[in-house]
């Protein structure tokens, strides 16, 4: 049997297996009181401790990107000619691939008075993520059989992944709970409502095989198998030979509305110096800032594809020469695949109608130091939970972040060393960079290093614009006085 039958059941591992999201991934910019409408995402009530009556960003992208699937190759910044390669990882673990891309169209803004601020913004989100348990894979596996029988520790196999994307409208509001000079309070929200562009899910649970030997050969035969492969209709509207616009109408016709709440606090502690009545900037200094935030309680939702289908159990006799012979040719179209699909499991159901893709919700920990008057120390962590049960929904899982970011800041310059901690990539260093309305930011600097790969490599570039409030002079001052005036 040919080597190449190996690559093909990778391949369907990688893309059929059930559909998590990786969510809102870390940005070095947290915390920073310069920030923002950048910021009202991570926590929605930092948007009233800020300077400016109005700021807003735009053509931000953040894009994220962890897998230990496949091995992208080498291509660092400082070398002429990368390498680059698409090999299956080998070893005998658990497979991950999560990928993020946040494109923020703008976000805008604006302090009503220095205890009310309110704010919106459009995004577009795109999230992926597979899982899948674990499994052995090694060089000498050159064909189905071999594969097999170094697996036969891993069973049952299982699997999932998860795909969504959609279009996002923000609105925030935020407002000054407590200022007893020494202390303030600020609460704020932000309601997304969002428009479900594309969905994909699936799931493969208890796949599992048997060995048995007639008349001393080895034959396999699956055992087992049940899984649910799905799509959203928009992922048929789309039409190459009309016009770019009636494509976008009709792809936006089929999408469904979805919503997702973010909530947070922030309480500012201030010294004697900033709590004096005289002291500039009453409303956003301090000497600490402890924040509280759950964000991205919420979904997307999408209308199944007709193509969609849940399975269970399979047919008789079924060994791996068969099931490839009956596959192989009938992928390119959902209708043969079907029914292909039909004559080998015991049960087929189609899927029909709307369903929901949780957003990986999560609980954001901020405390921010002010040490002198340009340099900070800020300290974070990013704990994902769930707000449904993730056996009965498709709901999106995150990667646990802790960081402690120091940071040069100034209004017109910002400089930022995070050092970060999370459950995949484990322990990286980044640095961020503000000059001007120009943000831009790499949360791994591993790209400098010609013996790392790129893959695990995030980063992000925004352009933020600030309007200060105008301050009226005053005709006379109480406060000062003459040097010679007795």
């Amino acid at each position: 049997m040919r080597s190449s039958y190996i690559h093909i059941c990778h391949i369907l591992i990688f893309f059929c297996s059930p559909l998590a999201i990786f969510s809102q991934s870390y940005q070095a910019l947290t915390g920073s009181r310069f920030a923002g409408s950048f910021n009202m995402f991570q926590n929605p009530a930092s948007s009233i401790a800020s300077k400016d009556s109005i700021d807003f960003y735009i053509a931000s992208l953040h894009v994220n990107n962890y897998t230990n699937f496949i091995q992208l190759g080498y291509a660092p910044l400082l070398r002429k000619q990368p390498t680059t390669t698409l090999d299956f990882t080998a070893g005998d673990f658990a497979r991950d691939l999560m990928t993020q891309l946040n494109l923020s169209l703008v976000s805008v803004k604006y302090k009503i008075s220095p205890r009310t601020a309110i704010g919106f913004g459009v995004n577009l989100r795109s999230m992926i993520n597979v899982h899948t348990s674990h499994y052995n894979l090694t060089d000498s596996a050159t064909d189905i059989i071999s594969f097999l029988e170094q697996n036969s520790g891993s069973l049952p196999f299982k699997g999932n992944a998860a795909s969504s994307n959609w279009l996002e409208y923000a609105g925030n509001f935020s407002h000054q709970l407590i200022d007893n000079r020494k202390m303030m309070l600020n609460a704020g929200a932000n309601l997304r409502l969002n428009r479900g562009i594309l969905g994909l899910v699936g799931r493969i649970d208890s796949l599992e095989f048997q060995k048995i030997n007639i008349f001393g050969n080895d034959l396999y035969t699956i055992t087992n198998a049940d899984f649910i492969y799905g799509y959203s209709t928009t992922a048929t509207a789309w039409d190459n030979t009309i016009r770019f616009r009636e494509n976008l109408r009709n792809v936006m016709r089929e999408t469904k509305w979805g919503a997702s709440i973010d909530i947070g606090a922030e309480w500012l502690i201030k010294n004697e110096r900033e709590s004096d009545w005289f002291y500039e900037g009453l409303d956003y200094n301090y000497t600490w800032k402890i924040g509280f935030s759950m964000l991205d309680l919420g979904f997307a939702r999408y209308s199944y594809y007709p193509g969609s289908a849940k399975t269970n159990g399979i047919k008789d006799a079924m060994t791996p020469e068969i099931l490839l012979d009956k596959f192989v040719g009938v992928t390119d179209n959902i209708g043969s695949f079907n029914d292909t699909v039909s004559t080998v499991v015991e049960s087929f159901t189609k899927l029909n109608g709307n369903f929901k893709i949780y957003h990986p919700s999560r609980l954001h920990l901020n405390t921010d130091r002010r040490l002198t008057s340009y340099l900070y120390l800020n300290v974070s962590g990013s704990l994902p939970f769930s707000v449904v049960s993730r056996e009965n929904n498709y709901s999106v899982n995150d990667m646990a972040v802790f960081s402690i970011t120091s940071r040069y800041e100034r209004e017109r310059f910002g400089l930022y060393l995070p050092l970060v901690y999370n459950t995949k990539t484990k322990l990286h260093v980044g640095a961020a960079l503000r000059v001007g309305p120009m943000i831009i930011g790499l949360n791994n600097l591993n790209i400098f290093n010609n013996n790392s790969t790129l893959q695990n490599t995030s980063g992000y570039v925004s352009f933020l614009f600030r309007i200060r409030p105008r301050e009226k002079k005053p005709s006379f001052d109480l406060i000062k006085c003459p040097k010679r005036v007795l």
